[in-house]
Formats: C-alpha cells, sequence, structure tokens
C-alpha cells in the first residue's frame, strides 16, 4: 500500500500521520512537531526458502564464529550494544567488541581503528555494526579498498553503513543490508528476524512482494547495489563508488526522514550520472518520515501535484527507464526490515501480479 505524502489530502490520512503528542495538541508556546507520512512500510511479503546457498563456501558465517561488533557511524547507546552482543550470542556465534564501541570520547582515528582491527584480525570471520547515523564515509576514506578485498569477510548493517556495502561491493565481495541493534528487539517481525540468521549463514529467500500501480513489469538480472538513497548518492565519485564495477547491477534505494525535494535532488544527480539509465531494474523500498507539508515542492510546476513519493519517481523517473521498477520492498527504516544480499546475483521479476526479488 502507497501512502500519499501531499498537504493537500493530509486530512484524509490523519490514521498514518506520525503526530507529536500522540495527536495531542502542542503545550502552549511550543512548536508542534511536523506531520510526516511513510511509503512502503505495509507491503505484503510473503518469504520462501528452497535449500539456495550463496556459491561462496567458507565466506559466510558458522557456529561459533568470532563476530567483530563495531559502528563506524554515530555512537551508539551501551544498551544497543548490549543486545547487538547478546543477539549474536543467541544465534551461535562470538562477538567481540572493538575497543572503542561505544567510548564516549573516541575519535575518528578511533573508529578507524576499530574497522582495521575488524578486518585484519585473521579470527574475526563477520564485521556486525551496531547502527547507523553518520561518519562511516570519513572511516573508510581511511581504509584502503585493497585490505577490504584481502579481508574476505562479510559486513551486516545498513543506513550510513551503505557507504561499506559499496566498498564490499567494489571490492567484489557480498554484504548483508540488514537491521542492526533493533534485530534483537522484542517487537522485530519475527520473519525479519528468522531471514537475517538464515543469510548470515548463507541461506538465501525468495521475497514475493504485493504490487503497487507505479511498478513497472519485466525481469531483470544484475548484482544488487544501493542502500539509502541520501548516503548512497555520497558515494558516488569515490574509490569506493560500486556503480563503477563493470557488471549488470539492480539497484536498490530507501531513506528516512527526506522530504520529496530531497529525494528528487538525489534522484536528479543518479539520473544525470547515468546511474539510473546503466541499471537493469530498480527496487525502491521504505520512504519513512516523510514531511506530509509539500508546499515548498508539490510538482504544480511538473504537470500537477505529486500524490506520494512513488508517483513523483513515477513520473519524473521511472517514466524514461526501459527495465522494471518495483515499488515498497519491505526493507529500509521502518518496522520490518528484510534482509538483502548486496553485491551478489538477484533476479527482479515483475508482473502484474506484484514481484519477486531472489538471488542465484
Amino acid at each position: 500500500m502507497i501512502r500519499k505524502a501531499t498537504a493537500a489530502f493530509a486530512a484524509a490520512l490523519a490514521m498514518t500521520l506520525v503526530i507529536a503528542g500522540c495527536g495531542s495538541a502542542a503545550p502552549s508556546g511550543t512548536a508542534a512537531e511536523p506531520e510526516t507520512v511513510s511509503e512502503g512500510v505495509d507491503t505484503a511479503i510473503t518469504v520462501s526458502y528452497d535449500g539456495k546457498l550463496a556459491s561462496n563456501g567458507g565466506y559466510f558465517l558458522a557456529e561459533g564464529d568470532v563476530v567483530a561488533v563495531i559502528t563506524p557511524s554515530a555512537l551508539p547507546s551501551e544498551e544497543q550494544v548490549k543486545a547487538t552482543v547478546e543477539g549474536l550470542k543467541g544465534w551461535g556465534y562470538n562477538p567481540v567488541e572493538g575497543k572503542h564501541v561505544y567510548a564516549e570520547e573516541r575519535t575518528l582515528d578511533d573508529c578507524v581503528e576499530d574497522l582495521v582491527w575488524a578486518l585484519e584480525d585473521p579470527e574475526v570471520k563477520a564485521i556486525f555494526c551496531v547502527r547507523g547515523g553518520y561518519g562511516a564515509s570519513e572511516v573508510l576514506d581511511q581504509v584502503e579498498l585493497d585490505l577490504v578485498k584481502q579481508a574476505n569477510k562479510p559486513v551486516i548493517g545498513y543506513s550510513d553503513i551503505t557507504v561499506l556495502h559499496s566498498a564490499w561491493t567494489s571490492a567484489g565481495l557480498p554484504s548483508v543490508h540488514a537491521s542492526m541493534s533493533a534485530a534483537f528487539a522484542d517487537d522485530f517481525p519475527k520473519d525479519c528476524f528468522e531471514a537475517e540468521q538464515k543469510m548470515l549463514r548463507g541461506e538465501l529467500p525468495t521475497y514475493k512482494c504485493a504490487g503497487s500501480e507505479y511498478d513497472k513489469q519485466g525481469h531483470a538480472e544484475g548484482i544488487l547495489i544501493g542502500g539509502n538513497l541520501s548516503t548512497f548518492t555520497s558515494v558516488l565519485g569515490t574509490v569506493y563508488d560500486c556503480t563503477k564495477v563493470d557488471q549488470p547491477y539492480i539497484l536498490f534505494l530507501e531513506d528516512v526522514g527526506e522530504d520529496v525535494q530531497h529525494v528528487h535532488r538525489y534522484l536528479a544527480v543518479l539520473k544525470h550520472l547515468g546511474v539510473l539509465d546503466r541499471a537493469m531494474g530498480v527496487v525502491f523500498g521504505e520512504w519513512v518520515d516523510v514531511p506530509a507539508d509539500m508546499d515548498d515542492y508539490d510538482g504544480s510546476s511538473r504537470g500537477g501535484e505529486f500524490a506520494s513519493v512513488a508517483d513523483m519517481i513515477s513520473r519524473q523517473y521511472a517514466a524514461d527507464l526501459n527495465v522494471p521498477v518495483a515499488f515498497g520492498f519491505p526493507a529500509g527504516h521502518g518496522d520490518a526490515n528484510y534482509p538483502l544480499l548486496m553485491g551478489a546475483k538477484a533476479t527482479l521479476d515483475v508482473s502484474g501480479d506484484g514481484y519477486t526479488l531472489s538471488w542465484e
């Protein structure tokens, strides 16, 4: 279901609006929180497994493996770190915290030290990030791409960790776009929890999703790249820009807290650089907490108001793409965040009955 995001019909979407105070009036003298809406967060999805395993044996995890717990982005809370450590133990792994994972006075050099340790230590078999936020690009700027390639181990995370996914893809390695500390919260969806567990062991899902009126039908194959739209845009032109990889790709994009104008601007960058035109297919995920007030950018100068982010994308960008395009995949910053294997060959099939995303 696509939730519309214009102020013009905000009243009709009262049940989907996130309003400060759960709908109560703001205290006198204080400004009310802006209304927001979300799209793609309630797409019906079916997850199935047919025993498919990732082809590069030994790359994924086995019971008892050491997993580095770090955060190359924003500082996590002690509770987030503890939840991650205990959760990974529950999955049968041996988590080891980075020296600076939640040190309040940590520096950029400290964050680099944790990442380099996780890459260089031969006992570490995977890198699990506690949270996103901001800062991973600065950290990765200090790390040689050859070190990532030589380490030959997966990284797990999403949001700001999109930077690392791009680096891993550039190094020819798959990575897991998935929830971090939130995966171990009591209210995390069971299907997402199980899918992430399985993917870390190399077991690959097939996702069947309900369709959208904005979908474009077709079949596509290519490595899956992308992640958080605003973060992904920042890697373009860098040494870890995965769009430079000489392979066909399917592009996945999502974001949180960005208004329609910002989403449009980021996609314009992707279009101008040829990233959209080179894609074999495009999957748009969740657009979470989109400001509902579109007075500054409602599309009125471009053929009428936009009904939603998906409506804007379908008219402004997807219309010129002769490839399959799917909307509303439940991954990103909503309650459900189904894991995606980035940098690995995926198949996207979009039909009138919905769409399927799977891996070889």
